[in-house]
């Protein structure tokens, strides 16, 4: 059982040094739990061998207190690990201190009772009635209802096969703790590893929020301050239109989940008023959107649109039109974005080609959806994005 449990906490480190994408925290105490049950167990395996092969009293004596100086602290530090994984802070919680103040007595009582007293050894946690014997008793009982209590009071920060996992690594022996330690370790792990791409993904989106064009953004102005003159009324709807286009871009850098398409629909339409108003009687736009209840990643369609216009449009030409449709599709729902512009050619390294990358990335993560991208067969480009039941066609009022 002590080999199997020195293997298991080799393999839990091998996958900890493979698993790059895990904070430093997290990393650095799976790896001190599993060394100090690989220590630990390999002090019991060499106490065993000791007896089997008689070692001499001072070698065995000298095994037996690496077992008592080891054995305990599994427990202590995967309780260290349980508060982590509860995303309590441990150096806080009281049971934190009572965890530390028992193990610290119990191998200091059993240091005491075979080394200095030398009342004799307790090589297993069997009952008798001797003082030292029960009093270590008591100090592991107590231990285990530390952890029983800790687990009963974060219950509801654990989902019932998280809380029944963690009931094992109290209860059971050490290689079978080690095992379900490792899942444990594997869950969290991988936790951690999406929380850390969701969380990428959210800088990703605030970033291309924030890379908004100045010369955009200074264009719109002036586009407003000489409709102030020319035509008033227009120039408060354009006003309207940029407000709404700054509020949706600059919601989305704390939206994390998916949002009605509505809203999305709502924040492309704003922008492409701006920009027909910018380039009057030379931008074009029709929608075509029936089906609408669905959920979509923030920042997908307009900067589709966005990409259309940047890239598509030239007042030195015909003028740019643009065509925004949806449309029930197997197992899912189809967004068509097509344009009539000068198109550009899918070289690596084109801009639209990474902004449209970016997007499509957004798509896999959040709702694992797809983005195509193909030239027209007349010219310019068409852009389908692909929403797939499972995440994206139920009822934006659902939870």
């Amino acid at each position: 059982l002590e080999i199997i449990t020195i293997f298991l906490g080799l393999f839990g480190l091998v996958i900890l040094f493979l698993v790059k994408a895990v904070d430093k925290w997290p990393r650095r105490l799976s790896i001190a739990i599993l060394s100090i049950t690989i220590l630990s167990s390999v002090f019991a395996l060499l106490e065993r061998i000791a007896g089997f092969y008689h070692f001499s009293l001072f070698w065995w004596k000298t095994i037996h207190l690496g077992v008592i100086l080891t054995s305990p602290l599994p427990s202590l530090f995967f309780f260290v690990y349980f508060l982590y994984y509860c995303n309590d802070d441990w150096k806080k919680d009281p049971l934190m201190y009572i965890m530390s103040v028992l193990t610290g007595s119990l191998i200091v009582v059993q240091v005491l009772v075979g080394y200095v007293f030398k009342i004799g050894f307790m090589t297993d946690y069997t009952i008798d009635f001797r003082p030292w014997s029960l009093l270590c008793l008591f100090l592991i009982l107590a231990l285990t209802a530390v952890l029983l209590i800790a687990l009963f009071r974060k219950r509801k920060k654990l989902s019932p096969a998280e809380q029944i996992m963690f009931l094992a690594c109290f209860l059971m022996p050490s290689y079978l703790q080690t095992l379900f330690i490792e899942a444990l370790l594997m869950i969290g792990l991988d936790r951690s590893y999406q929380f850390q791409k969701e969380e990428a993904e959210r800088q990703r989106m605030r970033a291309a929020v924030l890379q908004m064009r100045p010369h955009f953004i200074h264009n719109t102005m002036m586009t407003i301050y000489s409709l102030c003159a020319q035509d008033p009324q227009k120039a408060r709807q354009v006003t309207k239109d940029f407000a709404t286009y700054l509020h949706n871009n600059f919601t989305a850098i704390v939206q994390e989940d998916r949002i009605p398409f509505t809203k999305e629909l709502e924040h492309a339409q704003a922008y492409l008023n701006v920009e027909m108003a910018r380039f009057e009687g030379q931008l074009f736009v029709t929608f075509d959107t029936p089906v609408t209840l669905f959920l979509i990643p923030p920042l997908t369609l307009q900067p589709i649109v966005e990409n259309a216009v940047k890239h598509g449009i030239d007042p030195e030409l015909d003028p740019l039109h643009i065509s925004i449709t949806t449309e029930e599709a197997s197992g899912g729902v189809r967004i068509i974005v097509e344009d009539d512009g000068i198109g550009y050619a899918p070289k690596e390294g084109n801009e639209p080609h990474i902004a449209l990358n970016n997007i499509r990335e957004r798509l896999r993560a959040l709702c694992g959806g797809t983005l195509e991208i193909s030239p027209r067969e007349e010219h310019g480009t068409r852009v389908v994005v692909f929403i797939p039941n499972k995440t994206g066609t139920k009822s934006p009022f659902q939870n």
